[in-house]
């Protein structure tokens, strides 16, 4: 169970602004419904998806058809198509050992990874308790989820170029590294806890690299990046006869956007013949959302609590540091391992602050820091095809007494398969295909509505939880 938000000296104040009589119960249940929504903005400031992405927690790793094809194994590392630029820009300095590469200056690649994410909650015995169902917890109406997110296009477009020299490069990328979008039916069971939460983000990364030696680049850059969320939920009428319905419910929606700079740095070193090491470490960003918070849908006297509010929050990404070794085992085969570690556990809380002045609500998500281990290998068939595919286990951030109906998320894992076609020098096309096996997991959260007031209510939702993801990608890499 969350705790609850801790703004009972704001329901106070306001209760007693007031004055007395009917006022003051109005006033009492305004400023609960206040309290609900600055919880809800909360809820907006963590989440960042209805579906788990294919990385941990929500950071969508799917910025490389290759790398794709491998499950992400070598990203770091190998350095043989432009997405090095977002996983480790000292790769640049390898672009252009490759044939197609080598009379060049320019590079450019286009590519889009379509995701599919499938996902179904089950109905496990959820339960309300309003003064019309006299304090007793009882069961409610509301259908199963299924599929709340559709297949979600997720494009990425890199340039590079090299100086005059040889030994220093400079790229450009822009992707959208975290978040996925899901929306619920008006009517199910879980719609007390979200009916749609989103984050999309734009990230524009500028670097540059350094060919030290033969066998050692640096490489680093910033980046910008641009975030958006929303989030709705349902709020039960607590005057409906039996318990909360559909009809009767009221909603409450948060949204908000900002834009934040980061960094990255990396280096790649050959440690011998036939072995590569890359490192990389991405910055946190913390994105100062600023928007408003929305309640709708009160009638009679309960509707002095619709009406909006400027609120914001802090939402806190991850740092995020990988090693990855390549080994070239024959003239054909690599071998690639990938080590990834993710900053999470910066999302302990969520703060909201009021343009009002009265005091914060907080939010517990208690995310942990996560790992996530990958091995894949690619095979050189001949000179036009290469053939790869990998496995990876990935750790969810989120633990079972905080997690939530609207970021699901569980320990998974994934194989991937790949190849890329040799057109002509200069064009070579990549395909990939990943499938994702999430663990089942369950879903317990209690809400609160009305706080403090004598239409207190509460809803518990209890949820099972099966999840997959496939995800199909294209790219199309030109050098000029």
């Amino acid at each position: 169970m969350r705790p609850a938000c801790r703004a009972d000296r704001g329901r106070e104040a306001m209760v007693q602004r007031t004055g007395g009589g009917a006022r003051v119960v109005r006033g009492r249940i305004a400023g609960a419904l206040f309290v609900r929504s600055m919880c809800a903005w909360a809820a907006f400031g963590l989440l960042a998806s209805g579906e788990p992405a294919q990385a941990t927690g929500f950071f969508i790793n799917q910025q490389s058809v290759r790398g794709l094809g491998r499950v992400d194994a070598g990203n770091t590392v190998a350095a043989d198509d432009l997405s090095t630029i977002f996983f480790n820009p000292a790769g640049l300095a390898e672009l252009w050992r490759g044939k197609s590469a080598r009379d060049t200056d320019t590079l450019y690649s286009f590519g889009a990874q379509l995701i599919i994410p499938r996902s179904d909650q089950h109905n496990t015995g959820s339960l309300a308790a309003t003064p019309f169902t006299l304090g007793m917890s009882v069961p409610y109406a509301g259908v199963d989820s299924h599929n709340p997110t559709d297949p979600t296009p997720i494009p990425n477009i890199y340039i590079a170029h090299r100086l005059s020299g040889g030994q220093g490069y400079i790229g450009a990328g822009v992707n959208a590294p975290f978040g996925l979008d899901a929306s619920f039916r008006q009517d199910w069971f879980g719609r007390y806890d979200a009916l749609e939460a989103s984050l999309r983000t734009v990230n524009l990364g500028v670097v540059g690299a350094y060919q030290v030696s033969p066998g050692f680049s640096i490489g680093g850059g910033i980046d910008v990046q641009y975030a958006r969320s929303k989030l709705s939920s349902a709020i039960p009428n607590p005057l409906t006869p039996g318990g909360p319905t559909a009809a009767t419910d009221a909603r409450i929606e948060t949204s908000g956007s900002a834009w934040t700079p980061g960094f990255n740095v990396g280096v790649l070193f050959q440690a011998d013949a036939a072995t590569r090491i890359g490192l990389h470490y991405r910055s946190a960003m913390e994105h100062k959302i600023s928007g408003t918070a929305t309640v709708s849908g009160f009638t009679g006297f309960l509707a002095a609590a619709n009406g909006a509010v400027s609120a914001s929050a802090k939402l806190k990404l991850p740092e995020i540091a990988t090693l990855g070794i390549a080994r070239k085992a024959t003239d054909r085969l690599t071998l690639f391992a990938e080590l990834e570690w993710y900053g999470w556990s910066r999302l302990n809380e969520t703060r909201i602050q009021f343009a009002d002045g009265r005091p914060d609500a907080v939010r517990t998500a208690n995310f942990r820091d996560t790992l996530a281990f990958a091995l894949g290998a690619e095979y050189n068939v001949n000179d036009a095809l290469a053939l790869r595919g990998g496995v990876i286990y990935e750790r969810t951030p989120t633990v079972d007494a905080f997690r939530d109906t609207s970021f699901p998320d569980s320990d998974r894992m994934a194989l991937g398969l790949g190849a890329t076609y040799r057109i002509s020098p200069a064009v070579n096309l990549d395909f990939a295909y990943d499938h994702v096996w999430f663990r089942n997991t369950n879903i317990a959260v209690t809400r609160t509505f009305f706080d403090g007031t004598p239409l207190a209510s509460s809803v518990t939702v209890n949820s099972a939880v099966r999840s997959s993801l496939d995800t199909v990608s294209i790219q199309l890499r030109y050098g000029f």
